[in-house]
């Protein structure tokens, strides 16, 4: 519970989807890490990670890091959450409302506590953030990384677990404030560029943005005409180019869960946060108040959230979708002390316009670009729109993909659908998915575009062919476009290999000698099927989860790992009980379901009475 937890505050940010100004030093930037002076054959690289990916930290008001009871710096993201004041704020108005069974301050509690927690992200009247905030930044290669630089790096990108020809002198990690001032931050990217060409000699270098940082990249090409020469090459992993609808949705009012209608029936089994039997458990939960007052504290509360919080965010406006801003900013932007973050919103808005234009221009101009996209995964539930087109989750497929043509999430092209070759002149080419989902063609870059059918936008890193196909671009120009290597085929799959891939690495840690010879060799036999499926770049579907478990099972014989448990407390009853009750009762509370009775036996035992007269 305790991470389903953590996961539903990060949701508040999702529901959002769910940096400082401090410059790049100059000594870091004069450093040299590579002696090859730009000569060699690898092109620098820079990751510009998605949303959170980057440590923001707080700290007091004389710039002192504040810590956990273990002495851990305590980050900003997606809040900063004081627990004796939550407490403190909160405790008394949910009691009384719980005794009396109405509304007793819970309301106003619940904005307050949602100040209290995201306010650290809340930017001043030129989106400007807070200076309790600082960004952990990254000024040098991935080769002069500490152990804990490392271990955060390559724990949103695990390109550590793979071999590549890269070497990690020329690998960058461009840290940022996903809560920041939009303009700021790509003005870091631009200089974090220069730096880094400074540092390795050489005079280009390739953009690896990830989700939110595609955002952060169109904005550079637009604001930045000049940085196209830096460029070589721009791989865009399930980018945001042009936002996701969740934010579009949450900035527009469309927000799903405050029809209590549906968050009593089936919102938090559809959220993919919870196992079903602990979502129907919190549909139950939530009737031990009456739903206006549950439904009242969450408007209050999401109020709060979008109105102080997220709408002065710069970071956050560049992920509202274009044709959701300017009913959005009319909503929240229109007012004079708004005026400075509009007329940053508005600038990213024409960026946003321009977003497929200038890429066209860096591919006509030599640089090349590729794209990975993720689809038929519904989007998350948060935002009104979420089951009316295809998405991987957190962004729909026309953003990521720059506008390919896709069936919705379960269906298929029409039978006598032909591909539409807006971006595609030539005959030969099939751009149509074997699923019939995607029309490729009508995608901007319909040859260096590469998809993952049912692949989840969150779960990204854990696929291993897309980290390989990623570092095959990145370490050289072997691979052109979707045909030059048929291991990496423009229609691929979803899997989630990094646990394999550490199975692997604890199982040959392993002495044969200390075994059985039967187990010995179940052992080797375990370990070399699953290196063939991990170096299978195709992905079929529960080869990777049969492989795992073959080798927990020689790991748990051989006394290194304990046996998975099994069985446990099930809440799968509630799956049962939750949906009965909305049929019968439909949203109202457990106080309000005795009323209710009590009355029907009331009315029952009067009109018995009445009859006998």
């Amino acid at each position: 519970m305790k991470k389903a937890l953590k996961k539903i505050v990060a949701l508040c940010l999702c529901i959002a989807l769910l940096a400082s100004a401090t410059l790049f030093n100059a000594s870091a930037a004069e450093k040299k890490y590579t002696d090859c002076n730009g000569e060699c054959q690898y092109y620098p690289t820079i990751i510009v990670p998605g949303l959170g990916q980057s440590n923001t930290w707080v700290v007091d008001d004389n710039g002192d890091y504040i810590l956990d009871e273990e002495g851990n710096k305590v980050t900003s993201f997606p809040a900063y959450i004081e627990l004796d004041k939550v407490i403190g704020r909160i405790l008394v108005p949910a009691l009384l409302s719980l005794v009396t069974q109405k509304d007793v301050g819970l309301t106003e509690a619940a904005s307050d506590v949602i100040n209290l927690i995201f306010g650290i992200n809340t930017c001043d009247e030129n989106a400007k953030t807070s200076k309790n905030v600082v960004t952990e930044r990254y000024p040098y290669p991935a080769s002069e990384y500490q152990d804990f630089e490392a271990e955060e790096v390559f724990g949103h990108v695990p390109f550590n677990l793979y071999e590549t020809e890269q070497p990690y002198d020329h690998m960058y990690y461009f840290g940022y404030n996903s809560f920041g001032n939009h303009i700021d931050v790509v003005n870091e990217l631009y200089d974090f560029i220069q730096m880094v060409k400074e540092q390795t000699g050489h005079d280009k270098i390739n953009l690896v943005p990830l989700s939110q940082g595609a955002s952060l990249v169109s904005a550079l090409l637009d604001y930045k005409p000049d940085v196209h020469d830096d460029l070589h090459k721009i791989i865009f992993v399930v980018p945001a180019i042009d936002g996701s609808t969740i934010i579009g949705d949450v900035f527009n009012g469309r927000i799903s869960f405050l029809n209590k209608e549906y968050l009593y029936n089936g919102f938090f089994g559809e959220l993919g946060l919870l196992d079903k039997g602990t979502a129907a458990l919190v549909e139950m939960l939530l009737r031990i108040l009456p739903d206006e007052v549950i439904t009242s504290a969450l408007e209050a509360a999401v109020n709060t959230l979008v109105t102080d919080v997220m709408t002065t965010s710069t970071g956050m406006w560049a992920l509202c979708p274009s044709g959701d801003y300017p009913t959005a900013a009319e909503k929240y932007l229109s007012s004079p002390e708004k005026a400075s973050i509009k007329a940053q919103t508005d600038r990213y808005y024409q960026a946003q316009l321009n977003a497929h234009d200038n890429i066209q221009k860096l591919v006509d101009n030599g640089v090349q670009v590729f794209c990975f996209v993720e689809y038929n995964t519904p989007m998350i539930n948060v935002g009104e729109t979420w089951n009316s087109q295809n998405a991987d989750y957190i962004i729909q497929t026309d953003s990521t993909s720059m506008g390919a043509h896709f069936a919705n999430v379960g269906e298929t092209l029409p039978e006598d659908y032909v591909q539409q070759n807006t971006h595609c002149d030539d005959p030969t080419h099939n751009h149509i998915s074997p699923d019939r989902v995607v029309d490729a063609s009508a995608g901007l870059l319909p040859d260096t575009t590469f998809y993952f059918e049912g692949q989840r936008h969150d779960l990204t890193a854990r696929n291993d062919v897309i980290l390989k196909l990623a570092l095959n671009l990145i370490e050289s120009d072997r691979i052109q476009d979707v045909y030059s290597l048929p291991e990496f085929p423009q229609f691929n799959g979803a899997r989630s290999s990094e646990k394999l891939v550490i199975l692997v690495e604890d199982a040959k840690k392993i002495d044969p000698s200390t075994l059985s010879a039967e187990d010995a060799a179940e052992l080797a036999a375990a370990i070399a099927e699953a290196e063939k499926v991990i170096d299978n770049t195709i992905a079929i579907e529960g080869e990777v989860e049969a492989s795992e478990a073959r080798v927990t099972a020689c790991l748990v014989k051989a006394g290194v790992m304990e046996a998975p448990e099994e069985g446990g407390v099930s809440l799968d009853i509630f799956t049962q009980i939750s949906p009965w009750f909305y049929e019968k009762f439909g949203t109202e509370g457990y106080s309000e379901l005795i009323i209710t009775f009590t009355a029907k036996v009331l009315n029952t035992v009067v009109g018995t009475i009445i009859s006998f007269f």
